[in-house]
């Protein structure tokens, strides 16, 4: 499995998230109609949302890191900042249905340990 973000400056995600949730849902409607009752009215699919949480390394362990030429936490901070300033960007998880194009509803993160690894949480709202 890889995770990337590709747009006009692919990104793949140094490490894998341990789990990711995709949510979704479809527009239904209840109305309650004189003499019949309560009626629900189907609507259209909505937007999925992907989420995730994993970490940026500061350096490369073969144990957890999916390829050796990984970036310092800093740069990938900055490209998903500016993926996020560009828009729309594409999610794709290899090896599942998760492929589409998407926008960063948000991405928070942080350094907690003192080691320099910077780990962070993303979701990505369907385009």
């Amino acid at each position: 499995m890889q995770v990337w973000l590709k747009g006009s400056s692919p990104l793949r995600f140094p490490v894998l998230p341990s789990e990711y949730k995709v949510s979704g849902n479809k527009g239904i409607e209840t109305v309650n109609i004189n003499a019949i009752g309560e009626v629900d009215l189907e609507g259209m699919r909505g937007l999925r949302t992907v989420s995730f949480s994993s970490f940026f390394p500061q350096h490369y362990d073969s144990s957890y890191c999916e390829f050796s030429r990984i970036k310092k936490p800093g740069r990938y901070i900055k490209q998903i900042e500016q993926i996020m300033s560009e828009g729309i960007t594409r999610i794709i998880i290899t090896g599942t249905p998760i492929n589409f194009s998407c926008r960063i509803s948000s991405f928070d993160y942080e350094e907690n340990d003192g080691t320099g690894d910077i780990s962070f949480s993303i979701s990505l709202k369907e385009h």
